[in-house]
């Protein structure tokens, strides 16, 4: 009976011995599957991260090549090129086609700046040598003088009345003279401290009302800039060219470029 007793107890020792190896292994099992995978996700994380970063350097390539071409990025780099000159005036916006993009060349003289703003069938930063047969937009051109009263004396100011032609209802409260000599006819006005024509053939005089009477309803509705101390405007039907000229202090500013009347008046009313 002692004897089975004994038997018994070492029967049940083993068995307790066994449980205690068996489950000692299932847990180091465990823990090195546990750390596999840990191991495996760090690989996978890795490879995302990796990966990420990749394609995070795609877009800001893919970007760059963007801004080339927008207006916005094209007067930022005009701006810059120009960054020796104390005062920049430029549109705060251009206007291109659906499907083009904008660019410029940039001239500088110690009096001041020239820049042809342009547009182009695809990309192309300013001043590149391509840009001479591109469309023009406008061409903005500031010269400095010595003193306000020289640069007052680039711009004649006249306040039109009765005895400078036959008076012309162009809408808005505004009058207009009608005139004619040399082979044009032309429709001349004021609005606040700038003064307007809008010239024709003396064949095509209609024509000329027609067009200050477009004039007056764009003004009506866009402001130009305030000169200091005046500007003029002269605009044809014909393809002369027409012209914005005001005076900022000892600059003049003067736009150009554009056979369309109402386009040019669209970059003036930018410059502020």
């Amino acid at each position: 009976m002692k004897k089975l007793s004994v038997i018994l107890s070492v029967l049940f020792s083993a068995i307790l011995i066994t449980g205690c190896s068996q489950s000692s292994s299932n847990d180091n099992q465990g823990s090195s599957s546990a750390a596999q995978q840990s191991s495996s996700s760090q690989a996978d994380s890795s490879q995302t991260s990796s990966s990420a970063s990749s394609n995070s350097g795609s877009p800001s390539s893919s970007t760059a090549s963007i801004k080339t071409g927008t207006p916005e990025q094209v007067l930022k780099d005009v701006r810059t090129s120009l960054k020796n000159h104390n005062e920049v005036l430029l549109p705060r916006a251009l206007t291109v086609e659906k499907g083009k993009y904008a660019s410029a060349t940039v001239n500088e003289t110690s009096s001041g700046y020239t820049v042809s703003f342009k547009q182009t069938g695809q990309p192309v930063k300013i001043n590149d040598s391509s840009l001479g047969a591109a469309q023009t937009l406008a061409t903005l051109k500031s010269t400095t003088y010595a003193s306000s009263s020289e640069a007052a004396k680039q711009i004649s100011f006249h306040k039109y009345g009765k005895s400078d032609g036959s008076s012309v209802n162009l809408g808005h409260k505004i009058t207009g003279y009608a005139d004619a000599g040399a082979g044009t006819a032309g429709i001349s006005w004021n609005e606040g401290r700038w003064t307007l024509m809008a010239l024709s053939p003396t064949s095509d005089a209609s024509k000329g009302i027609v067009l200050a009477k477009k004039v007056v309803s764009y003004l009506e509705i866009h402001s130009l800039p305030i000169p200091h101390q005046y500007g003029t405007i002269q605009v044809y039907t014909d393809s002369r060219q027409n012209y914005v000229m005001w005076q900022e202090g000892k600059t003049i500013y003067e736009l150009t470029g554009i056979n369309d009347p109402l386009k040019l008046l669209s970059i003036a009313v930018l410059m502020k």
